[in-house]
């Protein structure tokens, strides 16, 4: 009886040090993981406002060209005047008060 108690209690500790074992390398996946995600959060920021800047360098030129007389962007240069024409008429606005 003495026997199987030891066999059943070194099973168990084999068992016990196996799940250990898997923890600890879950754990290095985890921690390598969230490097990752970090590391990917970081190029996803610094892509965004990459393509923040290159939207803001095509509107200019586009406008630009409407300026230069391109009448496919004329009208688009017309109603981003209008639209800061009312920007500035609404802060003016706003100073009066």
């Amino acid at each position: 009886m003495v026997v199987k108690g030891y066999e059943e209690y070194l099973l168990l500790k084999r068992s016990v040090e196996g799940l250990i074992l898997e923890h600890d390398r879950l754990k290095e996946i985890i921690s390598h993981l969230e490097t990752e995600l970090e590391e990917t959060r970081k190029e996803l920021l610094e892509k965004s406002e990459e393509a923040k800047e290159l939207k803001t360098k095509y509107e200019r030129a586009r406008f630009s060209g409407a300026i230069l007389g391109n009448p496919e962007d004329a009208e688009m240069a017309k109603r981003r005047v209008n639209e800061l024409v009312r920007e500035i008429d609404k802060c003016i606005a706003l100073l009066d008060r």
